[in-house]
C-alpha cells in the first residue's frame, strides 16, 4: 500500500535520481573504506568515514542501503516489474532497517569491518599478523664518541618517531645503504607489503674538526661508490637541520626501486668538540610520496646535546 502510494505520488525522474544518488553514495563509502587504491587513500580525509568506528560505519551503510532499496522498490513498482520483484525489494528494505538498531548493540565487531584498520593497511602500518604497528613516541639514546688521543665524549640524541615507526636494536640484513660510520640509532617504519620492504632511518655519528659544511656533491659521490646504479635526483643545502647537506636519489635492489635521502651536518657539543651527524632515510619509491614528510620531520626535529 505504501509502495503503491509513493509510486503514484513521486515523479519517475525524481525516483531515478534518488536511486542513482544513494547507489553512488554507498559505492563511494565502500570504496573509500575498503579499497587499496591511491584514489581511495586521497579521498579518505575528505569524508567522515575516517572518524567512524565499526558500529558507526555499519549504521551509515545500513541507512544508505535502506534508502537505496526503498528507492529501488518504488522504481520497480512504477515501471511495472512483477510483484515478486517488488515484494522482494520491499522485504529487503524492511530487513535493512533492522540492521540500524543492531549496530547499536555492544557487539565485538571483527577487525575487517573497521575502515580505520583498512586505512592502516593501505599505509603499511599493519604487521604480517594484522596488528597495528607501534604508535611512534620519543626515543633518547646516549652515544660515546671516540675523539683524538683516545679521548671519549658522551652525547645524547633525541628523536620523535611518528606513527608506525619503532626503534630497531640490531642491524637489519635488508638495510641499504649500509652505514659506514658508528650507528647511533636505527628505526624501522611502515612496510611496503607489495615489495616486502620497510622504510628505514639510520643515524650515524663521527668526530668533526669544525662546523664547516661539506661541499655540494660530497654525499652523491660517497653514496654512488657504495651503491651500484645509484642515481642522484638532487643535492642541496638546507637551513634545517643546522646548515645541512641533503642528497636524494634512487637505486634498484633485487628488482625493487628504492629512494633514499641522506642528510649530513655538524653539531657542536662544546667549545672544542664537534660531531658530524649523518641521517639516511630509505623507502621503496612506490611509498616515498607517503612517507617523505615523516622522514624529513624526524631528521629536522632531531636534537643532539652533550
Amino acid at each position: 500500500m505504501v509502495i503503491s502510494t509513493l509510486a503514484y505520488t513521486i515523479p519517475r525522474e525524481l525516483v531515478i535520481v534518488w536511486v542513482l544518488a544513494f547507489a553512488l553514495r554507498l559505492l563511494f563509502i565502500l570504496f573509500v573504506a575498503f579499497s587499496k587504491s591511491r584514489l581511495a587513500q586521497r579521498a579518505w580525509p575528505l569524508t567522515n568515514v575516517h572518524t567512524l568506528d565499526p558500529a558507526s560505519f555499519l549504521r551509515l551503510c545500513a541507512w544508505t542501503l535502506f534508502a537505496l532499496l526503498a528507492g529501488m522498490t518504488v522504481f520497480a513498482r512504477q515501471h511495472g516489474f512483477s510483484m515478486h520483484i517488488v515484494l522482494f525489494l520491499g522485504w529487503s528494505t524492511c530487513a535493512s532497517i533492522l540492521l540500524i538498531p543492531l549496530c547499536r548493540l555492544p557487539l565485538d565487531f571483527p577487525t575487517w569491518l573497521d575502515p580505520r584498520w583498512h586505512d592502516s593497511v593501505r599505509k603499511g602500518l599493519v604487521d604480517e599478523l594484522g596488528n597495528l604497528l607501534p604508535r611512534g613516541g620519543t626515543v633518547r639514546t646516549t652515544t660515546e664518541l671516540t675523539l683524538g688521543d683516545s679521548q671519549k665524549k658522551e652525547f645524547s640524541t633525541r628523536i620523535g618517531l611518528p606513527l608506525g615507526w619503532q626503534r630497531v636494536e640490531e642491524m637489519p640484513s635488508y638495510l641499504t645503504p649500509t652505514p659506514l660510520a658508528p650507528v647511533v640509532l636505527i628505526a624501522q617504519g611502515p612496510m611496503d607489503y607489495k615489495n616486502l620492504r620497510p622504510s628505514t632511518l639510520t643515524i650515524c655519528a663521527t668526530p668533526a674538526s669544525s662546523e664547516q659544511r661539506l661541499p655540494l656533491g660530497t654525499l652523491s659521490e660517497a653514496i654512488s661508490r657504495q651503491i651500484p646504479g645509484w642515481f642522484t635526483l638532487d643535492e642541496i643545502t638546507q637551513s634545517k637541520p643546522k646548515a645541512s647537506l641533503m642528497c636524494t636519489g634512487t637505486y634498484t635492489d633485487e628488482g625493487v626501486s628504492l629512494t633514499a635521502i641522506q642528510w649530513s651536518w655538524v653539531e657542536k657539543l662544546d667549545s672544542s668538540t664537534f660531531v658530524r651527524i649523518t641521517a639516511t632515510a630509505t623507502t621503496t619509491t612506490r611509498m616515498f610520496p607517503e612517507h617523505f614528510k615523516d622522514m624529513g620531520t624526524m631528521v629536522t626535529k632531531m636534537s643532539v646535546a652533550p
